[in-house]
């Protein structure tokens, strides 16, 4: 269906709240950006002062060094404005300490480090013959600090006047240590009338970068949801980790452009939002525990949509391959028998979900329960007979690397697709290997077209028994109707598989323990993988 370029397009606009309106902090991205930022500073912080001290002590006349020398309070003032530095650089770089503490933290830096840089400045010998000096080591810190590390506007005043005193206190310290007279009031105002100026205009400058940031993490609310950082992205968008704003629940919400959703033009039209309700609709419906759970969708005022959804705690079994290698086939087996469970409900639903892979297939941390399966990302899922469909031309139909024939061929597609991307995932989960490992996409899809699969007991060295191999290959044959008829017969054919030991709770949750305890507990959330092709 081609879409008519002169009608203006729909669009679904995000309800608001009043707490939109408020006031609030940076985004915790930004804060995290800001805090790294901090840690670099207090390095060349420390780095700056030592090497201005040291070329200026190698710089200077021998005759001013012996004249004057050089006071103690000197080398405590450098001692300490180095450690400092240092310290602020390992304690934003350790993570120990929440983002906004150690921001509070960096401002008290920020005030020592100034009374450091007065007190260094103020000690320069040639400092006697006159009161000019050039530019402030006060007012450039002071002013690069506040445009780099932005904070409120409270906290930046204080922390940035206080700076900016740090000037005449230093050259107090400094009078009082080495017994020299005080300048008089002209120099006083020629020293540091300019610190408190620079000062002063920092803060006006820095609410700039700072309102800018609120109003990107106002920007950032959809609805009831508050966008917190991004994870990662993906072929249809990028996914962001997110919390509703009334509730305690995570979330995490995918946003997918119009661009990325195969729209040249920039715009959403009717049809297509259609096309997205109702996937979103019917994907809402399903109930299945193994499927991603859906909590809201919508179109944003800029146009693009998005996806509510629950927020995982594992990681996807591609990841968990790579990581850790081919798995023991009972473990096999009781990832696949929970991902028919998924399967079959969408199968009755009308839904053929034409993208399962390992990245789409995640293993959890579900409560109490370990190696709980999530199938994702039913983005690509095709809406069969049992509903209208509504096509949407260019649009994706799945991975190289698990496409089943009949979808490479543009042929009509049902269950026994998904079965067939299944057998592969169980191919991949015991070998490590994918069925066909071709030079390019294409090829790829060639060798699912006519090659057949080499049996995965000849590429591994995991004991794989006969019946799961059959399996395997069942699902893997070129034609649809040699396939399992079902996802529950599938379940039945892996259940019926004589195992040497069953995958049990206690194994799954000793596996956890051992290879990833920092799951236990730890909220994380699967980002997704590019889609890598569109149907051919």
């Amino acid at each position: 269906m081609k879409d008519d370029s002169s009608h203006q397009p729909d669009r679904v606009c995000i309800p608001r709240t009043s707490s939109d309106t408020k006031t609030g902090s940076l985004p915790s991205d930004m804060m995290n950006q800001a805090v790294m930022r901090l840690g670099w500073l207090g390095l060349i912080y420390a780095a700056t002062i030592n090497l201005v001290h040291w070329t200026r002590m190698y710089a200077m006349p021998a005759n001013s060094l012996a004249a004057q020398g050089i006071p103690t309070l000197v080398y405590v003032a450098l001692t300490i404005g180095t450690v400092l530095g240092l310290a602020i650089c390992a304690a934003t770089w350790s993570r120990k300490l929440a983002a906004q503490m150690l921001l509070d933290i960096g401002l008290v830096f920020e005030v020592v480090a100034a009374l450091c840089t007065a007190i260094l400045e103020n000690s320069n010998p040639l400092i006697a013959q006159g009161p000019i000096r050039g530019i402030s080591g006060v007012a450039a810190w002071t002013v690069f600090f506040v445009l780099v590390i932005p904070t409120s506007f409270g906290k930046t005043t204080i922390a940035t006047l206080t700076s900016a005193a740090m000037g005449p206190l230093g050259l107090l310290l400094f009078v009082a240590v080495n017994g020299t007279g005080l300048p008089d009031s002209k120099t006083w105002l020629s020293l540091f009338v300019p610190d408190f100026l620079c000062s002063f205009w920092a803060v006006v400058l820095s609410r700039f970068i700072y309102g800018m940031g609120r109003d990107l993490g106002k920007a950032r609310r959809m609805g009831y949801y508050e966008l917190i950082e991004p994870i990662g992205k993906g072929g249809m968008g990028e996914v962001w980790r997110a919390k509703h704003r009334m509730l305690a629940r995570p979330a995490a919400i995918k946003l997918i452009s119009a661009e990325s959703a195969g729209i040249r033009s920039g715009n959403l039209t009717t049809t297509v939002i259609r096309r997205f309700e109702q996937e979103a609709q019917i994907t809402a419906t399903l109930q299945s525990q193994h499927t991603i759970q859906l909590y809201d969708f919508g179109i944003t005022d800029d146009g693009a949509f998005y996806y509510v959804m629950e927020y995982l705690n594992g990681l996807d079994l591609k990841t968990l391959v790579e990581k850790f290698g081919p798995v023991p086939a009972e473990r096999a087996v009781h990832f696949m028998v929970q991902v028919t469970d998924s399967l079959e409900e969408a199968h009755r639903a009308g839904m053929v979900h034409r993208d399962i892979k390992p990245a789409n297939i995640f293993t959890s941390v579900h409560g109490v329960q370990y190696d709980f399966i999530k199938v994702l990302d039913f983005g690509l899922a095709k809406v069969t007979q049992k509903h209208e469909g509504i096509t949407m031309s260019g649009s994706a139909s799945g991975t190289p690397a698990f496409m089943a024939p009949e979808a490479a061929l543009g042929e009509p597609v049902d269950a026994r697709t998904d079965l067939y991307a299944l057998g592969a995932v169980g191919y991949w989960l015991l070998t490590a290997r994918l069925v066909f490992e071709a030079e390019t996409p294409y090829a790829t899809v060639i060798d699912h077209i006519r090659k057949a699969p080499v049996p995965p007991s000849k590429r591994t060295e995991i004991q794989i028994p006969e019946a799961l191999e059959r399996v395997i290959m069942m699902c893997l044959e070129k034609d649809p109707a040699d396939r399992p008829a079902s996802a529950r017969e599938l379940a039945r054919m892996l259940r019926d598989v004589p195992l040497v030991a069953p995958w049990d709770e206690a194994r799954a949750e000793h596996w956890w323990q051992l290879h990833e305890p920092q799951a236990i507990g730890r909220m994380t959330v699967h980002a997704g993988e590019p889609l890598a092709t569109e149907a051919l």
